[in-house]
C-alpha cells in the first residue's frame, strides 16, 4: 500500500513573480482538473457522467489500464475520489484540498493512497508513482495560474 502526500504553494503575496490567485480561481481550476483530467495529461482518456450535486464518476483509461472512480466535490475546500468497490480495478484514494493558513498565502495538499503492484524488486513501484504524482500536480498548478493569467477558463471548460 502507497501512501503519500505533499503541499503545493500557489500564493506568496511577498513574491511579485507570480500573480495572486484567488481561493475561487483555484478552486475553479481543481475542479477543472477533476473533470476534465485529459486537459491536464494528455495521456489520459476521460469519460464522466452527468454529476449529481456535488458527486459524479468518471473513467479514466492510461495506457492499457481502465480505473472508475467516484469523484466528490465540497465546494471551495477539497476533492476527493476513490476508486469503486464493485469493479476489477485497484483500491485507490486521493484527496485534493485548499489549504490557507493566512488570508492570501494558498497552498493545496495532495493526498494519495493506493494499492501497489510491484512484481519486480529492481525498481521501486512507490518511488517512481510519488516522484510522477508531485511532477503532475506541480504541472496542474502552474497550469491553472496560466489559465487564470489568460483568463481562459470558460474556453477550457468547453
Amino acid at each position: 500500500m502507497l501512501e503519500f502526500e505533499h503541499i503545493v504553494q500557489v500564493n506568496d503575496p511577498g513574491n511579485s513573480d507570480f500573480v495572486v490567485l484567488t481561493r475561487d480561481q483555484l478552486w475553479q481550476g481543481l475542479v477543472l482538473r477533476a473533470r476534465n483530467p485529459e486537459k491536464f495529461n494528455r495521456s489520459l482518456q476521460c469519460q464522466s457522467e452527468t454529476p449529481e450535486g456535488n458527486e459524479f464518476i468518471r473513467t479514466i483509461e492510461a495506457g492499457g489500464a481502465s480505473f472508475c472512480e467516484r469523484v466528490i466535490l465540497y465546494p471551495q475546500e477539497k476533492i476527493c475520489t476513490r476508486t469503486l468497490a464493485d469493479q476489477d480495478q485497484i483500491n485507490a484514494q486521493s484527496t485534493t484540498c485548499i489549504e490557507e493558513p493566512e488570508e492570501g498565502y494558498l497552498f493545496v495538499r495532495f493526498t494519495y493512497k493506493r494499492d501497489l503492484d510491484s512484481r519486480d524488486d529492481r525498481v521501486d513501484v512507490g518511488e517512481h508513482l510519488k516522484s510522477a504524482y508531485v511532477q503532475i500536480d506541480r504541472v496542474a498548478i502552474a497550469m491553472i495560474r496560466l489559465l487564470t493569467e489568460s483568463e481562459m477558463f470558460d474556453q477550457s471548460i468547453n
